[in-house]
This record gives C-alpha cells, structure tokens and sequence, in this order.
C-alpha cells in the first residue's frame, strides 16, 4: 500500500511528467526542435521539478499550497529568505550552470579535458574543492535522509 501524503503524490507527479514526456515523444516523433524551443522544454523541465520538490519536502498538502503560492508571488506578506547579493549570486551560478549545459550538449566531457590545459583543470579543481570547503555550513541533512 503506498503511502498516503505530499511524498507520494510528489512521485505520482514525477511519474506523470515521464508519461507525458513519452506520449508526447511518440505522438511527434521525428520533431527536430530549434534552439529556442529547446530552451523553453529546459525551463518547463526545471519549474516541474521545482514544484514536484515542494510536495517531496511538505509534511501536509496545506504546506505544499503554502509554498507553491508563495513560489508563484501570492504569498505577499512573506520574508525574503534571500538578500538580494544572494539571490544575484543563484543567478549567476544557475546562468553558468545553463551554459555550461548548452555547451555540453554538442561534446563529451572526454573531449572538452582533452583539449583543456592542465594547469587551467588542476586550478578549477582546486576552486571546485576550496568552494564545497568553505560552503559546508551547518544546513539541513540531504532531504532523502529526512523521511
């Protein structure tokens, strides 16, 4: 018997996102999109994920509501959990992260080391350790072990 609550119905929706996704596949098979549709199938796939998430964390569908009006601003009275520098560092990093993907899409991470000067490989690596470093912090476990 599956369990009744926001975790379930956060899979349930995972589940219909894939279905939809493959009914839609076979019912435009051959489609080529263009880069901008491309980047809107990107930005549909990123706001379904965020939303699936809330139902994952909520402890009640109350809870869930809550968060997802205030995701989508009806929730006018709430306390910015982010000041502005931060919330300008999300999108930079998100902007690089977007980008980083649109340049992956057309090579293997094999051929981009290839081509990477070591000195340049030895010193991101070092950035990308020094950052996981220092941003530890005391925040909450990883959500999965929460249930």
């Amino acid at each position: 018997m599956a369990p009744a609550g926001p975790s379930w119905s956060g899979g349930g929706l995972h589940g219909s996102y894939l279905a939809a996704e493959r009914w839609l596949r076979e019912r435009f098979a051959g489609y080529q999109p263009g880069p901008w549709a491309l980047f809107g199938l990107g930005v549909l796939t990123y706001l379904l994920v965020q939303v699936t998430w809330v139902f994952f964390r909520a402890k009640t569908f109350s809870k869930a509501a809550v968060v997802l009006r205030g995701m989508f601003g009806f929730n006018t009275a709430a306390k910015p959990i982010l000041p502005g520098v931060e919330l300008l560092m999300v999108v930079a990093i998100i902007g690089g992260l977007v980008g980083a993907h649109w340049l992956m899409r057309a090579r293997t991470l094999e051929s981009v080391f290839a081509r990477t000067p070591v000195p340049l490989l030895t010193g991101a690596w070092m950035l990308l350790a020094f950052a996981i470093v220092i941003e530890q912090g005391t925040g909450n476990a990883f959500i999965y072990f929460q249930f």
